[in-house]
């Protein structure tokens, strides 16, 4: 298997790991599905193929309570990086 590397700051790797937590991934299997769903599937095709990932929401969890979990996710990791949190719409 071949590897391949990536610089990325101390905040940056903080944020990609907590990403991966969010979506009950190691760091590694995230970025590779990431990369390959950008470059050929470009999400199009959500669960149907081997390369999907995202937030793991709890089942039975209201429309409501779902993107509570999203916001407050991505707000964490906005945090990590120094970014301005997003406020709900």
């Amino acid at each position: 298997m071949a590897t391949i590397s990536a610089n990325v700051t101390k905040k940056e790797a903080d944020a990609i790991r907590e990403y991966a937590n969010a979506c009950g991934e190691t760091m590694s299997n995230l970025i590779r599905k990431c990369l390959i769903s950008e470059a050929v599937f470009r999400n199009f095709y959500g669960d149907a193929n081997d390369y999907n990932f995202g937030i793991e929401i709890p089942d039975c969890t209201s429309g409501e309570k779902e993107s509570k979990i999203e916001l407050d996710t991505h707000n964490r990791i906005r945090r990590i990086l120094g970014l301005e949190e997003q406020i709900e719409i």
